[in-house]
């Protein structure tokens, strides 16, 4: 059982099996990410955390370590060069903290919000990020209720781009970009097709996941 208290205290124990750790590690130098050993430490205690909660929360389908840092972690961080650290950032459906959690962790995102509507999730995040990522915020609202307005929308789960795009209308400004995490191009392309305003332009970027042999891509709107 880990120890979870702040990642440099004393005590703290990573509970992921080692051979998952070195699969993480060789994952980020893949991806060319360099993180401070402090910042490795909270990402790793971080999913530590969500495997943990999971077990009487359903955060994440993936429930096999292994499978969960691939499709979790390294998923989330796979695109990070097309994120803007530096933005206001609205993680949208945001469930367990993907990908809002472990972008902020590794890029040091301080004004990263993550938005989820059930009050369970809300649960886990607000402790998650008391423990690993103080900086971040926790919304627990309907995304069609909030108020104000981001620099940048990002979402790996929410729904079709249509629905992205619907819901978050009134979150966005000139300017706002949206970053959606998707799959297959063909289903990439039925998507944009079906979104309202044809002028709008879709920029999608394909992204590989070290250790997935599926397609990626990331499509990236700027308003």
């Amino acid at each position: 059982m880990p120890i979870y208290g702040a990642p440099h205290e004393r005590g703290y124990i990573p509970s992921v099996k080692p051979a998952n750790l070195s699969l993480l590690k060789e994952g980020l130098a893949t991806l060319e990410l360099s993180p401070e050993k402090s910042a490795f430490e909270r990402l790793v205690g971080y999913h530590d955390f969500l495997l943990e909660y999971n077990q009487h929360v359903n955060l994440t389908g993936f429930r096999d370590e292994q499978e969960s840092v691939i499709k979790n972690l390294l998923n989330a961080l796979a695109p990070w060069r097309f994120v803007d650290a530096s933005r206001a950032t609205a993680d949208v459906g945001t469930g367990g903290g993907m990908p809002g959690l472990p972008l902020a962790i590794m890029l040091g995102m301080e004004r990263m919000s993550l938005v989820e509507s059930k009050q369970k999730k809300c649960d886990f995040l607000r402790a998650a990020c008391e423990k690993f990522a103080p900086t971040v915020e926790v919304l627990h609202e309907d995304v069609n209720m909030i108020t104000r307005s981001f620099g940048q929308i990002i979402s790996i789960a929410y729904g079709t781009l249509a629905k992205l795009l619907q819901a978050t209308t009134h979150m966005r400004a000139p300017g706002t970009r949206v970053l959606a995490w998707k799959g297959r191009l063909q289903s990439v392309e039925s998507e944009i097709a079906e979104c309202r305003k044809p002028q709008r332009r879709w920029k999608v970027e394909p992204f590989e996941v070290p250790g997935l042999d599926a397609e990626r891509h990331l499509c990236i709107l700027q308003v």
